[in-house]
Protein backbone atom coordinates (compact mmCIF):
# COMPACT_ATOMS: atom_id res chain seq x y z
CA UNK A 1 0.00 0.00 0.00
CA UNK A 2 1.62 3.29 -1.03
CA UNK A 3 2.72 5.45 1.89
CA UNK A 4 1.23 8.48 0.16
CA UNK A 5 -2.27 7.17 1.00
CA UNK A 6 -1.65 6.54 4.71
CA UNK A 7 -2.91 10.01 5.65
CA UNK A 8 -5.96 9.57 3.42
CA UNK A 9 -6.93 6.30 5.10
CA UNK A 10 -6.29 7.81 8.54
CA UNK A 11 -8.60 10.75 7.72
CA UNK A 12 -11.31 8.34 6.57
CA UNK A 13 -11.25 6.60 9.93
CA UNK A 14 -11.30 9.89 11.83
CA UNK A 15 -13.93 11.64 9.69
CA UNK A 16 -16.14 8.99 8.03
CA UNK A 17 -18.15 10.08 5.01
CA UNK A 18 -21.62 11.12 6.12
CA UNK A 19 -20.63 12.04 9.67
CA UNK A 20 -21.41 15.47 11.05
CA UNK A 21 -18.38 17.35 12.32
CA UNK A 22 -17.87 20.73 13.92
CA UNK A 23 -15.18 23.04 12.60
CA UNK A 24 -13.99 26.63 12.52
CA UNK A 25 -13.48 28.62 9.33
CA UNK A 26 -9.71 29.11 9.28
CA UNK A 27 -9.05 30.89 5.97
CA UNK A 28 -10.61 32.20 2.77
CA UNK A 29 -7.59 31.65 0.50
CA UNK A 30 -8.75 33.63 -2.55
CA UNK A 31 -11.13 36.01 -0.80
CA UNK A 32 -14.93 35.92 -0.50
CA UNK A 33 -16.75 34.83 -3.63
CA UNK A 34 -13.90 32.74 -5.06
CA UNK A 35 -12.97 29.06 -4.68
CA UNK A 36 -14.18 28.34 -1.13
CA UNK A 37 -13.17 28.33 2.53
CA UNK A 38 -10.84 26.24 4.67
CA UNK A 39 -12.13 24.71 7.90
CA UNK A 40 -10.09 23.65 10.94
CA UNK A 41 -11.51 20.33 12.19
CA UNK A 42 -9.22 20.06 15.19
CA UNK A 43 -7.17 17.29 13.56
CA UNK A 44 -5.49 17.08 10.15
CA UNK A 45 -6.29 17.27 7.36
CA UNK A 46 -8.09 20.56 6.82
CA UNK A 47 -11.67 20.73 5.69
CA UNK A 48 -12.77 22.48 2.50
CA UNK A 49 -16.15 23.96 1.56
CA UNK A 50 -16.56 24.64 -2.15
CA UNK A 51 -18.02 27.99 -3.18
CA UNK A 52 -20.97 26.15 -4.75
CA UNK A 53 -22.17 25.30 -1.24
CA UNK A 54 -21.77 28.85 0.11
CA UNK A 55 -24.05 31.90 -0.25
CA UNK A 56 -24.15 33.43 -3.71
CA UNK A 57 -23.49 36.86 -2.21
CA UNK A 58 -19.81 36.99 -1.09
CA UNK A 59 -20.71 39.44 1.68
CA UNK A 60 -22.70 36.63 3.33
CA UNK A 61 -19.84 34.16 3.38
CA UNK A 62 -18.82 32.94 6.85
CA UNK A 63 -15.94 34.91 8.32
CA UNK A 64 -12.69 33.48 9.65
CA UNK A 65 -13.24 32.26 13.18
CA UNK A 66 -16.88 31.26 12.71
CA UNK A 67 -17.79 27.84 14.06
CA UNK A 68 -20.25 25.62 12.27
CA UNK A 69 -21.56 22.11 11.68
CA UNK A 70 -20.67 20.26 8.49
CA UNK A 71 -21.35 16.94 6.79
CA UNK A 72 -18.36 15.01 5.44
CA UNK A 73 -18.85 14.68 1.68
CA UNK A 74 -15.62 13.12 0.46
CA UNK A 75 -11.94 12.53 1.17
CA UNK A 76 -9.11 13.66 -1.05
CA UNK A 77 -5.41 13.45 -0.23
CA UNK A 78 -4.78 16.22 2.29
CA UNK A 79 -8.38 17.44 2.32
CA UNK A 80 -11.83 16.64 3.72
CA UNK A 81 -14.65 17.95 1.53
CA UNK A 82 -17.53 19.38 3.58
CA UNK A 83 -21.10 20.54 3.18
CA UNK A 84 -22.26 23.28 5.60
CA UNK A 85 -25.31 22.31 7.66
CA UNK A 86 -25.80 25.71 9.32
CA UNK A 87 -28.36 27.69 7.32
CA UNK A 88 -26.33 30.88 7.78
CA UNK A 89 -23.42 29.34 5.88
CA UNK A 90 -25.49 28.36 2.86
CA UNK A 91 -27.44 30.26 0.27
CA UNK A 92 -31.25 30.12 0.49
CA UNK A 93 -31.37 27.82 -2.55
CA UNK A 94 -28.26 25.78 -1.91
CA UNK A 95 -29.01 22.09 -2.52
CA UNK A 96 -26.64 19.19 -2.80
CA UNK A 97 -29.14 16.66 -4.14
CA UNK A 98 -31.31 16.58 -7.25
CA UNK A 99 -34.12 15.02 -5.19
CA UNK A 100 -36.78 16.99 -3.38
CA UNK A 101 -37.81 15.97 0.12
CA UNK A 102 -40.77 13.98 -1.17
CA UNK A 103 -38.66 12.24 -3.82
CA UNK A 104 -36.01 11.39 -1.24
CA UNK A 105 -38.66 9.79 0.98
CA UNK A 106 -39.65 7.53 -1.92
CA UNK A 107 -36.01 6.60 -2.56
CA UNK A 108 -35.35 5.64 1.07
CA UNK A 109 -38.46 3.44 1.11
CA UNK A 110 -37.33 1.78 -2.10
CA UNK A 111 -33.83 1.15 -0.75
CA UNK A 112 -34.12 0.61 3.02
CA UNK A 113 -31.08 0.13 5.23
CA UNK A 114 -29.65 -3.34 4.77
CA UNK A 115 -31.13 -3.82 1.30
CA UNK A 116 -29.01 -5.50 -1.37
CA UNK A 117 -28.77 -3.94 -4.82
CA UNK A 118 -27.06 -5.01 -8.03
CA UNK A 119 -24.75 -2.26 -9.22
CA UNK A 120 -22.21 -1.60 -11.94
CA UNK A 121 -18.90 0.22 -11.57
CA UNK A 122 -19.07 3.26 -13.84
CA UNK A 123 -15.93 5.20 -12.86
CA UNK A 124 -12.77 4.67 -10.84
CA UNK A 125 -10.82 7.52 -9.22
CA UNK A 126 -7.40 6.14 -8.21
CA UNK A 127 -6.19 9.49 -6.86
CA UNK A 128 -8.91 9.44 -4.19
CA UNK A 129 -9.20 5.66 -3.92
CA UNK A 130 -12.90 5.81 -4.83
CA UNK A 131 -15.21 4.31 -7.42
CA UNK A 132 -18.71 5.19 -8.59
CA UNK A 133 -21.51 2.64 -8.76
CA UNK A 134 -24.84 2.98 -10.55
CA UNK A 135 -27.89 0.95 -9.58
CA UNK A 136 -31.28 1.41 -11.21
CA UNK A 137 -31.57 5.22 -11.58
CA UNK A 138 -29.41 5.94 -8.51
CA UNK A 139 -25.72 6.12 -7.78
CA UNK A 140 -23.20 6.06 -4.96
CA UNK A 141 -19.47 6.58 -4.47
CA UNK A 142 -17.54 3.93 -2.52
CA UNK A 143 -14.08 4.12 -1.01
CA UNK A 144 -11.55 1.34 -1.54
CA UNK A 145 -8.10 0.57 -0.16
CA UNK A 146 -6.09 -2.02 -2.07
CA UNK A 147 -7.89 -3.64 -4.96
CA UNK A 148 -8.94 -1.27 -7.71
CA UNK A 149 -12.34 -2.16 -9.22
CA UNK A 150 -12.78 -2.58 -12.97
CA UNK A 151 -15.10 -0.25 -14.85
CA UNK A 152 -18.04 -2.23 -16.21
CA UNK A 153 -17.91 -4.92 -13.56
CA UNK A 154 -21.08 -5.70 -11.61
CA UNK A 155 -21.67 -6.89 -8.09
CA UNK A 156 -23.92 -6.83 -5.08
CA UNK A 157 -23.87 -3.88 -2.69
CA UNK A 158 -25.56 -3.29 0.63
CA UNK A 159 -27.31 -0.05 1.63
CA UNK A 160 -25.55 1.04 4.83
CA UNK A 161 -26.65 4.63 5.36
CA UNK A 162 -29.14 7.30 4.36
CA UNK A 163 -27.74 10.83 4.57
CA UNK A 164 -30.73 13.05 5.19
CA UNK A 165 -29.09 16.44 4.68
CA UNK A 166 -27.47 15.72 1.34
CA UNK A 167 -29.90 13.00 0.19
CA UNK A 168 -27.23 10.41 -0.46
CA UNK A 169 -27.26 6.62 -0.22
CA UNK A 170 -24.06 5.02 1.01
CA UNK A 171 -23.20 1.50 -0.14
CA UNK A 172 -20.61 -1.10 0.76
CA UNK A 173 -19.59 -4.05 -1.38
CA UNK A 174 -21.41 -7.19 -0.24
CA UNK A 175 -19.57 -10.52 -0.22
CA UNK A 176 -20.66 -12.87 -2.95
CA UNK A 177 -22.73 -15.82 -1.68
CA UNK A 178 -20.97 -19.19 -1.79
CA UNK A 179 -21.65 -21.19 -4.93
CA UNK A 180 -23.90 -24.21 -4.41
CA UNK A 181 -22.46 -27.41 -5.80
CA UNK A 182 -24.35 -30.49 -6.90
CA UNK A 183 -23.90 -33.66 -4.78
CA UNK A 184 -21.90 -35.22 -7.58
CA UNK A 185 -19.54 -32.23 -7.74
CA UNK A 186 -19.22 -32.22 -3.97
CA UNK A 187 -18.30 -35.93 -3.95
CA UNK A 188 -15.70 -35.39 -6.65
CA UNK A 189 -14.15 -32.51 -4.71
CA UNK A 190 -14.09 -34.56 -1.51
CA UNK A 191 -12.54 -37.60 -3.25
CA UNK A 192 -10.55 -36.29 -6.24
CA UNK A 193 -8.93 -39.69 -6.89
CA UNK A 194 -12.14 -41.71 -6.58
CA UNK A 195 -12.99 -41.63 -10.25
CA UNK A 196 -9.56 -42.89 -11.30
CA UNK A 197 -9.66 -45.65 -8.65
CA UNK A 198 -13.08 -46.86 -9.71
CA UNK A 199 -12.00 -46.94 -13.36
CA UNK A 200 -8.96 -49.04 -12.44
CA UNK A 201 -11.12 -51.49 -10.48
CA UNK A 202 -13.49 -51.93 -13.44
CA UNK A 203 -10.53 -52.63 -15.70
CA UNK A 204 -9.29 -55.37 -13.38
CA UNK A 205 -12.71 -57.06 -13.24
CA UNK A 206 -12.96 -57.13 -17.03
CA UNK A 207 -9.76 -59.13 -17.42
Amino acid sequence: MPETFDDLFRARRRFPVGDRVRGIVSAIPMGPGRAGVLVDLGHPPEGWVDMLHLPFDPSQWPVVGRSGLFEVLQHRPGQVRLFPLDAGMRGPRTRYSRWSGAEWAVVTRRYPLGALVLGMVTDVFPGNREYAVSFDDCGSVIEYDDHEPVVGSTGRFRVTRHLEWTHRILLTAAPEPPQRRSPKTARSAADPHGRARRGYERKLRSR
